[in-house]
């Protein structure tokens, strides 16, 4: 198998990180592998902010488990229930106490944001897998793209939106093979 198969096969979801530091310069290579990732008219949109320190990152958790609390009592759906359980214990931090956060945001003239910045999260995410690094899209960090505060604080220019928090970090454990695949998955081929 090769290597790019490989790493998307093994690219798994890690909520459990060594208090390691991601060193700088891997950092800015896994951000320059998300500038090649395909965009819309090659617009290439994205953003990013990167946050290290872990009282910001903790501070930053706290703030988006209040916004995304608030938006969650609006919503009366009973598999909300187990989440807002845990965004309501102190010591739950949705960044999973990883070393590194990495903001990716769209720039106002964006023309497909959403699918350039996903696009580029994924690379990202590859990429590390390739480095033995882990990550994870923390899609509970979406209500800071809203906060003011937030962005003030990240130095975000305005009109710039949120499209993908990650997290990046050394694995507490080694990396596991995905899950079994459906595979009836086509529903048409045709010919």
């Amino acid at each position: 198998m090769n290597d790019v198969f490989k790493n998307i096969y093994l690219r798994r979801a890690v909520r459990d990180y060594k208090t390691n530091d991601v060193p700088d310069d891997i950092i800015k290579e896994l951000i320059k592998a998300g500038t090649y990732a395909p965009s819309a008219v090659n617009k290439q949109p994205w953003r990013f902010v990167v946050v290290k320190n872990k009282d910001t990152i903790r501070r930053l958790s706290d703030v988006a488990k209040k916004l995304w609390l608030d938006n969650a009592e609006k919503v009366d759906d009973p598999h909300l229930k187990q989440v807002v359980g845990a965004m309501k214990m102190p010591e739950f931090n949705i960044f999973y106490n990883a070393p590194v956060v990495v903001f990716i945001f769209a720039a106002p003239d964006a023309f497909s944001p959403q699918y350039d910045c996903a696009l580029a999260a994924e690379n990202m995410m590859l990429a590390a897998r390739s480095l033995g690094i882990g990550s994870c899209w923390i899609g509970f960090g979406m209500p800071l793209g809203s906060d003011k505060a937030t962005l003030d604080e990240l130095k975000v220019p305005e009109g710039h939106k949120l499209m993908a928090p990650l997290i990046f970090g050394y694995p507490v454990k080694e990396l596991q093979t995905a899950p079994p695949r459906k595979e009836d998955v086509v529903l048409n081929w045709v010919p």
